[in-house]
């Protein structure tokens, strides 16, 4: 019996590792550059950023967690703006069906969400370049494009501040 428990543990975690991303990015890894189009059909791209600290937070309207932590990360983007030295996306994970534009659209609008900028990850190809398996997930990148923090699950305003405090 004992063996066949330690056999059982033994097959879940090479399956677990298995399953995770071979391009999860770390502290210290760059991030390469990627292109996304936002609400407002404007393209956005990482590089045009560097010289700045950004949070990048992925996210889903479906997902508890996200929609909880939205109405700080609202803030959080508008103080970040007037400081002009870090900005703040919200990248959703725009599946077609759960998410569409639309529904994106009309979750932000509804809240009031006007300070976010959101960009739509079609097909979740940014989130899988990251590693992302647990949404919501927060990085928090430096001047040069470098991960400095990762946040899995629910981020706070205060957590997000300290992780961009550090980085500079």
């Amino acid at each position: 019996m004992k063996r066949k428990l330690i056999a059982l543990v033994s097959m879940l975690a090479a399956a677990m590792l298995l399953a995770a991303p071979a391009s999860a990015l770390r502290r210290g890894d760059a991030a390469a550059d990627f292109m996304l189009k936002g609400l407002d059909g404007k393209a956005f791209s990482l590089s045009e950023q560097r010289g700045k600290v950004v949070v990048l937070n992925f996210w889903a309207t479906w997902c508890p967690p996200c929609r909880g932590e939205m109405p700080e990360f609202n803030e959080l983007a508008e103080e970040l703006s007037d400081r002009g030295d870090a900005a703040l996306f919200a990248i959703n994970l725009t599946d077609g069906r759960r998410d569409t534009k639309e529904k994106v659209k009309e979750f932000i609008v509804k809240n009031g969400y006007n300070s976010l900028t959101v960009l739509l990850d079609d097909g979740a190809r940014v989130a899988d370049h990251f590693g992302v398996r647990y949404i919501p997930t927060t990085f928090v990148l430096d001047r040069g494009g470098k991960i400095s923090g990762v946040i899995q699950g629910a981020a706070t305003k205060e957590n997000v501040l300290k992780l961009v405090k550090e980085t500079k």
